[in-house]
């Protein structure tokens, strides 16, 4: 049987990030990971054997494919290929219970249910347990967890971090808490497998939108920044988009927090943001009005 894992956290908690340490270790297991956002991972070039549609095969034997609509057909492709993997681990959306995915690997005779680790955003967990939008969403996320993760500790006050993990063992005693490290794949290594589901759950009381804008029109970081202080129903941003001074980048907003990397442009240069929040968001057409360059 294979290792199914599957990693989970709310928007902006940092998944991608973890996989991108994964995937750009040397001494990885062969694995094949599975991700919503494929777009997001960054691979060195150097460590690239093929690339080609939504499947990169890496020199080390792992395989990172996109994850689309449809779960169990994706993971038939990777079962079902010629050289099966040691390990799948599966990153569930920032708004989804990963729990519910790992209930796949229980019942699979191919998979054995390794563990969900639950990456948590130190910097804002205590903000989003207060939100009564997005608290039952986050606490059924923790509360699925084998393992709690904390992310983000450089950004977050020394109080914090000691008051969210006293926050954590008291609501969730059973699930060990670690610091995210350069240990990556010893984190995984050493999830012991579960047979059943955790006792816990909390099913989440509303639904989330998504927003494609798409647009050739310039991004407006300070029109950005004033719309997003007037919504409290935009909770992450990402994307790729060019400024007026010509600049193209990426963009990733997580709450309030936004942050702006110039990278070389490419052939598809122009506006491609993802904007997830919750109840009816405005059109794509409203929101890039709202922060691109002009009315």
């Amino acid at each position: 049987m294979i290792p199914l894992s599957v990693i989970g956290g709310f928007l902006g908690a940092g998944k991608t990030t973890f996989l991108n340490r994964l995937i750009n270790q040397a001494d990885a297991p062969r694995c094949a990971i599975l991700v919503n956002d494929f777009g997001d991972i960054a691979v060195d070039e150097r460590l690239v054997a093929q690339h080609g549609g939504d499947t990169i095969t890496l020199k080390n034997g792992c395989v990172c494919c996109s994850l689309g609509n449809d779960l169990g057909r994706s993971l038939s492709r990777v079962l079902d290929g010629d050289n099966p993997p040691q390990r799948i681990i599966v990153e569930a959306s920032g708004v989804s219970n990963p729990g519910r995915i790992m209930d796949i690997g229980r019942i699979s005779p191919e998979l054995q249910a390794d563990g969900v680790i639950v990456i948590v955003d130190t910097a804002a967990l205590q903000a989003q347990l207060a939100d009564r939008w997005i608290a039952a969403t986050v606490t059924a996320q923790l509360a699925s967890a084998d393992l709690l993760l904390l992310s983000k500790l450089d950004i977050a006050a020394t109080r914090v971090r000691d008051e969210v993990v006293a926050r954590l063992r008291e609501k969730f005693s059973d699930t060990p808490v670690a610091q995210d490290s350069e240990h990556s794949w010893q984190l995984l290594a050493e999830l012991a497998p579960t047979e059943t589901g955790p006792a816990f759950f909390v099913e989440p009381h509303f639904g989330f939108t998504a927003r494609s804008v798409v647009s050739e029109r310039r991004l407006d970081l300070q029109r950005l920044r004033r719309w997003m202080q007037r919504r409290d129903d935009v909770y992450r941003i990402k994307g790729w988009a060019r400024l007026a001074n010509d600049d193209y980048g990426l963009l990733q907003v997580v709450g309030k927090n936004l942050a702006w990397e110039t990278i070389p442009a490419s052939d598809d240069d122009g506006m491609r943001l993802v904007v997830i929040g919750r109840g009816e968001l405005p059109g794509s057409g409203a929101i890039c009005d709202a922060v691109c360059v002009g009315d």
